[in-house]
């Protein structure tokens, strides 16, 4: 039996998605050949050598390849117009494979970068469908989705601790962004006022807040967090005054990561508590808190570091 390398893989991957569903595998060579070619053989016993030797690619449909690309989407923030037209693809309903593609095409690096998070996510569905020949067993249709797609993702992701000098991205529009996409439930009074004391702080004191953020090109966000460091006895306190992310980025569970990362940077320089004070922190990280060593008073979080 043939080593799966990525050009073989990539052969596969392009018969599993034919919609035609014509195409064989050479289980000698990895190759793709049509079945007409063994339909059409008159020796009875050349075609049962045949039908052994080429066998159905394994078993794929739309909806696990939708999934793909939901995901890598959700990774996807720049170029700001690139990522819009590719949440605009998904939203298409027919037709929404081409159209994607035909965005991907604008963008060499993000067609690259798509082309190897695909192949990440299928091998391993493409490695069980071997193994399982390999055991002479017929390999189940798949019920789940494609696996690991988070680990994939969460692969490519660096956590990073910057000032607010050291970003590029406009921060205020980044923040009103996310609040309006994934706080729109707040009522509107806190919403504002609570917007207003952030941004103030940030106007102020910059020098105290720093921004935490989970980003795959070292400069876009795919989630963040503001946080401030304040003096008390001696040792500072570190405040989170929320985790900001889209409704893309939520899907990829990268909240409490974000946290850990804060966490790690205030306890390398000496902090002795790590707060998480205000609304915008989701309803799944507050419902979570507890289970990952915090403890509650009122509305606000705490640790011990």
């Amino acid at each position: 039996m043939f080593q799966l390398t990525d050009a073989i893989l990539e052969r596969i991957i392009f018969a599993m998605e034919d919609q035609s569903k014509k195409l064989l595998i050479d289980l000698e060579t990895g190759d793709v050949i049509d079945k007409t070619t063994i339909e059409n053989e008159d020796s009875p016993e050349l075609y049962s050598e045949m039908a052994q030797r080429f066998v159905e690619p394994p078993s794929w449909d739309s909806r696990r390849g939708f999934s793909i690309l939901e995901a890598f989407a959700s990774t996807v923030t720049s170029p700001t117009d690139i990522k819009m037209e590719l949440n605009a693809a998904l939203r298409r309903g027919k037709g929404v494979f081409k159209q994607f593609r035909q965005v991907l095409s604008k963008d060499q690096d993000i067609f690259k970068r798509y082309q190897e998070f695909k192949l990440a996510a299928m091998r391993p569905i493409v490695e069980r469908w071997l193994e399982a020949l390999q055991e002479g067993e017929k390999l189940t249709a798949l019920k789940e989705e494609p696996e690991d797609l988070r680990d994939i993702i969460a692969s490519d992701i660096d956590f990073i601790v910057s000032s607010l000098d050291g970003i590029v991205f406009k921060l205020e529009s980044y923040i009103n962004y996310c609040i309006e996409e994934s706080f729109g439930s707040l009522p509107i009074a806190i919403k504002m006022r609570s917007l207003s004391d952030l941004l103030e702080l940030v106007k102020t004191d910059s020098n105290s807040v720093h921004i935490a953020m989970g980003t795959i090109d070292g400069v876009s966000p795919l989630i963040a967090g503001l946080f401030s460091l304040q003096a008390y006895k001696g040792s500072p306190i570190c405040v989170v005054h929320g985790v900001f992310g889209t409704k893309e980025s939520l899907m990829l569970d990268l909240e409490w990561p974000i946290i850990e990362c804060i966490s790690e940077y205030c306890t390398k320089i000496g902090a002795t508590q790590i707060l998480l004070e205000g609304p915008f922190f989701s309803s799944l990280l507050c419902d979570s808190a507890l289970e990952y060593g915090f403890s509650q008073s009122g509305t606000i979080f705490h640790k011990n570091l």
